[in-house]
């Protein structure tokens, strides 16, 4: 009976007072983080970066150097002043179009001006002589030969079947 009381008060005190270590532990939230569409876009492309893990109501958007660069939001566009975006469930998006070449740094402020995250982008002229096209990867059968293998597998489902029908005719007899 001892043996059995004790070993209920026991487990009764791990539960307790061990129960609150895992409660106790530290949060640390995840560092912001940046998703870019593309990060080397051709000039005149049009790419979505997204700020993701943001801590914060609202995000100044802006790009170094500003010139030859659009930053679009669904509400206004802007050019090197950037553009303020909220923050939706710890995201913001911006549209990114630059019309010149170059390198270009994008930067993320919180209200107070501190650096919430940065990404860097390199921005090329587009390929030459291309269409804007996906390339062919496949070969063009004409529609008389598509008929023509069609018409010989049925010539070829006749003569089996013709075949068939004149075995169990001669087996007949």
């Amino acid at each position: 009976m001892f043996k059995k009381t004790f070993a209920a008060i026991a487990v009764a005190g791990l539960l307790v007072l061990g129960g609150a270590g895992a409660a106790s532990a530290d949060y640390t939230p995840d560092p912001p983080t940046v998703v870019v569409s593309d990060t080397t876009p051709a000039v005149g492309q049009t790419i979505t970066i997204t700020f993701n893990n943001l801590n914060v109501p609202f995000i100044r958007i802006t790009v170094t150097p500003g010139q030859g660069v659009t930053l679009a939001s669904l509400v206004h566009a802007a050019g090197s002043g950037g553009v303020e975006k909220q923050v939706v469930n710890g995201s913001a998006s911006v549209q990114f179009t630059a019309s010149q070449t170059g390198t270009y740094v994008v930067t993320a402020t919180d209200g107070e001006g501190n650096v919430v995250a940065t990404q860097t982008l390199t921005v090329g002229t587009a390929a030459a002589g291309g269409s804007g096209q996906l390339p062919a990867t496949g070969g063009e059968v004409p529609g008389a030969m598509i008929w023509l293998g069609v018409g010989a597998i049925g010539l070829g489902g006749i003569a089996v079947a013709a075949a068939v029908a004149r075995r169990r005719a001669a087996a007949n007899r």
